[in-house]
């Protein structure tokens, strides 16, 4: 769908926000039968480590500093859920309710939110408005609850003015022990031809993905299984930018074709506690603006300082 770009900051740009791996649910006292496959392993570590190492208030953090910077668009790069019961989606729902309208956010789904495979209706139902743009998609996901997979309605496109945000789903139900993510045939060829339409040809291209593309910070127990296949695609029809989540690390990585360099993007968790280096909550505010037929793209790291309890703006990075 096209929808007409923000015009109102002064220089005519075009901002979004990428945030990711919120892990912002509260899994609780879950009901025991819910807990009889991987999701134990999941669970155990929300006992041992992750209820204090993601914090919600750090999120609500964010919100309060993204007030203040006209944002255009946001993005969520997955990982909402620990692992993915009905209730998380639920209270996930809430909190992007505040964050911005359905028309302004597009979210992704993560390996954390999809632990074992699920109905439709109580998990990404919750979501589905801001996970699929077209209208049009939507009753036909609803009549599929019982069956309906994630692959078989990615890619998304949303077309913001000159911003086209193109997102994938490379998540499945992963074997125990590992949280490896792959994008399969069908959504790959779907992307081919989403990225060699001719209505797209003008745009600057966002490609979304929750598993990293690249190898350079991802260990095979977490990797993306078929990278390769998905970076010989991005050689032949490249896109201006690849955003990820899921390493819980701030990256900066490249795709190298020829005479064109494609920045990967990596995000830390934005909510989490730990204060290492590249790992401190954040979220990045990009800004794409154009001149004539050339467009250039900055971003912003905004990363929590836990001294003052606030989000910190870095110095801006070009990209493009």
């Amino acid at each position: 769908m096209m929808h007409e770009a923000n015009v109102g900051h002064a220089n005519k740009s075009y901002r979004f926000v990428q945030l990711s791996d919120l892990h912002l649910s509260n899994i609780g006292a879950p009901n025991p039968i819910k807990l009889a496959n991987k999701r134990i392993l999941g669970y155990l570590s929300w006992l041992k480590r992750k209820r204090t190492s993601h914090q919600k208030w750090i999120l609500d953090c964010a919100l309060e500093s993204m007030q203040h910077l006209d944002i255009d668009y946001h993005l969520i790069t997955g990982d909402l859920t620990h692992i993915g019961l009905e209730h998380e989606f639920i209270e996930c729902r809430q909190w992007l309710n505040k964050l911005s309208s359905v028309e302004n956010m597009i979210v992704i789904p993560g390996n954390h939110d999809l632990y074992v495979d699920t109905k439709w209706a109580q998990s990404f139902a919750h979501w589905e408005d801001l996970m699929c743009d077209d209208p049009t998609l939507l009753p036909k996901i609803k009549q599929k609850t019982a069956g309906q997979k994630l692959e078989q309605i990615y890619p998304q496109v949303r077309v913001r003015g000159n911003v086209a945000f193109i997102a994938l789903s490379s998540i499945y139900p992963a074997p125990w022990f590992k949280a490896t993510g792959r994008i399969n045939e069908q959504q790959i060829m779907r992307l081919k031809f989403v990225l060699k339409d001719p209505a797209l040809a003008s745009c600057f291209k966002v490609l979304l993905l929750h598993h990293p593309v690249t190898m350079t910070h991802t260990t095979k127990r977490k990797c993306l299984l078929n990278s390769d296949r998905l970076r010989n695609i991005l050689q032949q029809y490249p896109v201006q930018i690849v955003l990820h989540g899921h390493g819980h690390t701030s990256t900066i990585d490249y795709l190298e074709n020829n005479d064109i360099r494609t920045p990967v993007i990596g995000m830390a968790s934005s909510s989490c506690t730990s204060e290492k280096q590249n790992q401190r909550a954040e979220y990045k505010l990009f800004e794409i603006t154009q001149q004539k037929h050339k467009f250039s793209l900055t971003m912003q790291d905004h990363i929590f300082d836990h001294k003052q309890k606030q989000f910190i703006a870095s110095d801006e990075l070009q990209l493009v």
